[in-house]
């Protein structure tokens, strides 16, 4: 299962690169100012829906982060919580072994 979540990460990965490089030409070429009205529109729907898409992208990665994090720091407490540093065995404090 480890690697269906590591294709899906690298596909979500890509897509995301892909659509941003798309939205960033949609952009450019909406301000270039050179496309007749129809399609200087459908451009601009298209932006729209892509910004969004990447948002939402974006949006979900942070979470992942923030997830992540608060459980290292949880792990980090609970470590603490057991062992308070200067007192863990061999550390050279003199807290034990010595």
């Amino acid at each position: 299962m480890a690697k269906d979540k590591s294709k899906d990460q690298s596909r979500n990965k890509d897509s995301f690169e892909k659509r941003l490089e798309r939205l960033r030409g949609i952009v450019d070429a909406l301000e270039r100012g050179e496309l007749p009205l129809e399609e200087g529109l459908a451009l601009y729907k298209e932006g729209l829906v892509l910004a969004g898409d990447c948002g939402r992208q974006l949006e979900s990665a942070k979470n992942e982060v923030k997830l992540v994090q608060e459980g290292l720091l949880k792990e980090f407490a609970a470590l603490d919580a057991g062992n308070p540093v200067g007192n863990a065995p061999g550390d050279g404090t003199g807290g034990g072994g010595q």
